[in-house]
């Protein structure tokens, strides 16, 4: 089987546009080259990966194996990319990282103490729901995730290293402060306060509740935790966050909380990545900050030097 990256990169093209010359000319070339670069990927693959139709260039199933394939070898490309131009850059590793709004909040001590302990490394944080982050992991486009809640793990090497809970924070004298649980039903019927529209956080929420067949009546999208539960405290709404981001406000008696009777409101907070034995050394000491002193024999066997 023979083809090169570029009749890759055509297909990927003409796959999005759904047409060969519009995706002909998204990649700089005529649409007889990229018909010519088409075939020559479909005769390397021995199938056809189009079906010509009314609406346009549609994947057979063949077509969306190697989209699915393709797709994982560009990510590739673009990371080695990556890598080679930090070592040009004199930086000497990188570790790319996808976790939910809690666990994203707390990791931030470990995190500084491990960026003071390695000097030439850089860490990139996105924010993704749980789900999402097990299949960046798995497909490796993340080199460590930190997911929170009941989620398949589709067998990534796990460690537990933490826990917590969602719970809706209320301002003092709120109705529901006076309860020790509410369900999720009883408490969208009050208004609501949440950090932004794409946050894993709200994302989880609104999922949660269309399963109710609900909306939440959010009154306001605040970019931080802190904006929320200010927000709470002056009695603009009640919002759903994780007990340790509330706790200070909790304890000082500035706020009340009161607990979802819903399982998935418990959250084991886990480190998630494939082999560890695969990773770099210095991501694997990267997953020991953040799991101490929950972290396994294997993890540790090889420490990096500094």
């Amino acid at each position: 089987m023979r083809f090169e990256l570029t009749d890759l990169r055509v297909f990927l093209a003409i796959a999005q546009a759904k047409s060969l010359s519009a995706g002909a000319a998204e990649v700089h070339l005529t649409a007889p080259s990229a018909s010519y670069r088409l075939k020559n990927l479909e005769q390397a693959m021995g199938a056809s990966l189009f079906e010509r139709t009314s609406k346009g260039m549609v994947l057979t199933p063949a077509g969306m194996t190697v989209k699915k394939y393709a797709d994982a070898i560009f990510s590739s490309v673009e990371r080695l990319q990556g890598e080679i131009q930090r070592h040009v850059n004199g930086i000497s590793g990188h570790i790319r990282v996808f976790a939910n709004s809690s666990t994203l909040t707390g990791i931030a001590p470990a995190l500084s103490r491990y960026l003071a302990h390695y000097p030439n490394v850089n860490v990139d944080l996105e924010e993704r729901l749980s789900e999402d982050t097990v299949r960046a992991v798995l497909e490796g486009s993340a080199d460590v995730g930190l997911v929170a809640g009941r989620i398949d793990l589709h067998g990534l090497h796990a460690i537990t290293y933490g826990h917590d809970e969602l719970v809706f924070v209320t301002p003092a004298g709120h109705p529901l402060a006076a309860q020790d649980t509410v369900s999720l039903q009883a408490a969208l019927t009050y208004d609501l306060v949440s950090i932004g529209r794409k946050t894993s956080n709200f994302l989880y929420l609104q999922d949660m509740a269309s399963r109710l067949g609900m909306n939440p009546r959010v009154r306001v999208h605040t970019p931080t935790f802190e904006a929320v539960l200010q927000c709470v405290r002056e009695g603009v709404g009640i919002a759903l966050v994780p007990r340790s981001i509330a706790r200070p406000a909790l304890e000082a008696g500035r706020l009340a909380a009161v607990s979802l009777d819903e399982a998935w409101a418990q959250r084991e907070q886990k480190v998630v990545t494939r082999d560890p034995v695969t990773l770099p050394a210095y991501a694997r000491d990267f997953v020991a900050y953040v799991a101490m002193p929950h972290l396994p024999e294997e993890i540790m066997a090889e420490k990096p030097a500094d």
